[in-house]
């Protein structure tokens, strides 16, 4: 799929949504036409959790369900089914500009390193529930230089494990 962005690249949500040919209404977009699934982080109420460590750069990307329990099914079974789909995993980092407006940073292809696991977060009501958190590696083990200076110059935070 030829994006008119590259990984690093600030991008409006029009922009995104229709290259990618997904509504952008929810955490996973699924584009089963495209064969592909773009996943938003920093997106309240989800906890996600951008890390580096020796071995790759990734995130602890928590799945789709504002309220109660998190069931594994649709958006959230077709992430963890995304490898055996042939399912193409891209990610955008949620953020406001000096505007206060959203923009979104394409931080590139990333894979599903481990079957997702249940931990306990609070939903949109504030309400202790369970959720799946997919530990989701950028697809080349690294984040492209581009992206950790975006992130960095917008104060987005990698934390080092």
């Amino acid at each position: 799929m030829k994006l008119s962005f590259k990984e690093g690249d600030w991008v409006d949500f029009d922009t995104w949504t229709t290259e990618f040919g997904v509504s952008g209404q929810s955490g996973i977009n699924v584009s089963k036409a495209n064969r592909l699934i773009v996943c938003i982080t920093d997106n309240p109420p989800y906890e996600d959790d951008w890390y580096s460590n020796d071995q790759w750069d990734g995130i602890r990307f928590t799945g789709q369900g504002l309220e109660g329990n998190q069931k594994l099914e649709k958006a959230n079974r077709s992430l963890k089914e995304a490898a055996d789909t042939n399912t193409t995993i891209h990610v955008l980092r949620k953020s406001l500009n000096e505007n206060g407006k959203y923009r979104y940073l394409y931080c590139g292809i990333f894979v599903l390193k481990t079957l997702p696991r249940k931990a306990e977060q609070k939903d949109i009501n504030g309400n202790k529930r369970n959720v799946f958190v997919f530990n989701l590696a950028a697809k080349n083990g690294r984040l492209h230089d581009d992206v950790k200076n975006a992130m960095k110059q917008a104060g987005l935070k990698i934390r080092l494990i």
